[in-house]
């Protein structure tokens, strides 16, 4: 399933920057412009079955198209081991289900569960779609961005179990087993389709934190020229806003200082000369650690019920400070490697014009 959903991906990657229908018409070969057959189209075995050249005018087909299907295919199979198999054990502040594995699944008492694995399967492949189209240098359709918004807070707002996370969580020692028993007998495997103020809550402040981290995260296009390319290409600070809508404010916050942090370290280490990183946007760094995040959020969400709210707080804070000293940072660095490889492309260029004068 996650596979036909990526060979999907691949079509809404390709025809939505450039303003084309993503139903109609079928997929074809750009070159010979026939269709591709059914036999063809499937994810990642047509691919393979063609060995990666179209089967009319046998021109290569990149390797990009099973790349997204098999990424996606393995991301889904993930999430529903760590999410619905597992019983929610690696959901953040969530009460996981006493059982886990198939047992759960045949007594019904999955469907929340199944319910946020939909819910957090969108906003992987939006955000997965975002980047690829600014790895392509084009910019990511508002309407994607905007359906994207428009579901996680309509969803989040009358689905209450879709942010297990809520916003405020309070400090508390840990549930006895009566307790536990109690909670998983009135609450776990239903969904209630309700409006609550809750909900509205963590949606709102999910968005706030989204466009604060957003932002923090990146600044340095805001000093960029129509002529330099730069990290973060215009629409990235919308994927943190996504982020908080789906997954809350707290994990938007890890989401951006893990993203920098990172981005950080792989740019200052190739600092001194080419590498893949160059062609990389920040959001591809963004989709990575939300990847991570949506896998083991309840590995990486620091929570006041850990640390006291004092700790909490300047935690908190001190990663919302980081943030835009980590991406100014790599910005300069890759600026400062892209001035250098222009300089050294236009060495044999001058070399050859003084000797030919």
């Amino acid at each position: 399933m996650g596979s036909v959903i990526g060979s999907f991906l691949n079509v809404v990657i390709y025809r939505m920057p450039l303003g084309l229908n993503i139903s109609k018409p079928k997929s074809r070969c750009p070159v010979c412009e026939n269709p591709i057959r059914t036999r063809d189209n499937l994810p990642i075995l047509g691919w393979l079955l063609l060995r990666g050249k179209c089967r009319d005018c046998q021109t290569p087909i990149s390797p990009r198209y099973p790349i997204v299907e098999a990424l996606v295919g393995t991301f889904f199979l993930l999430l529903y081991l760590s999410i619905v198999h597992s019983g929610g054990a690696l959901l953040p502040y969530r009460i996981p289900n006493r059982f886990s594995g198939g047992y759960q699944i045949l007594e019904g008492r999955t469907w929340d569960l199944i319910a946020l694995g939909i819910y957090y399967c969108y906003l992987f492949v939006v955000v997965l779609a975002s980047t690829y189209i600014q790895f392509d240098r084009e910019l990511i359709p508002r309407r994607l961005l905007l359906w994207c918004l428009g579901i996680g807070v309509l969803a989040g707002c009358f689905l209450p179990e879709l942010h297990p996370l809520p916003a405020r969580v309070p400090v508390q020692p840990a549930p006895s087993s009566t307790e536990l028993l109690l909670s998983e007998l009135q609450y776990y495997g239903t969904l209630h389709f309700n409006f609550e103020w809750g909900s509205l809550l963590t949606v709102c402040w999910g968005l706030v934190y989204g466009a604060i981290v957003g932002i923090l995260f990146c600044w340095p296009s805001l000093f960029q020229t129509a002529d330099q390319r730069s990290l973060f290409p215009p629409r990235t600070s919308w994927l943190p806003v996504l982020i908080g809508v789906y997954l809350g404010w707290q994990q938007v916050v890890m989401v951006g200082f893990l993203s920098a942090l990172i981005l950080a370290l792989a740019h200052l280490i190739c600092r001194n000369r080419r590498s893949f990183c160059d062609r990389l946007p920040a959001s591809a760094f963004l989709s990575g650690v939300l990847t991570l995040q949506l896998l083991g959020g309840g590995y990486l969400t620091i929570l006041p019920s850990q640390t006291g709210y004092l700790t909490y707080l300047l935690v908190t804070g001190g990663q919302l400070v980081t943030i835009p000293i980590l991406t100014g940072l790599s910005e300069a660095a890759h600026r400062k490697r892209e001035t250098a490889n222009s300089t050294q492309d236009q060495i044999p260029l001058d070399e050859t014009s003084t000797l030919t004068s």
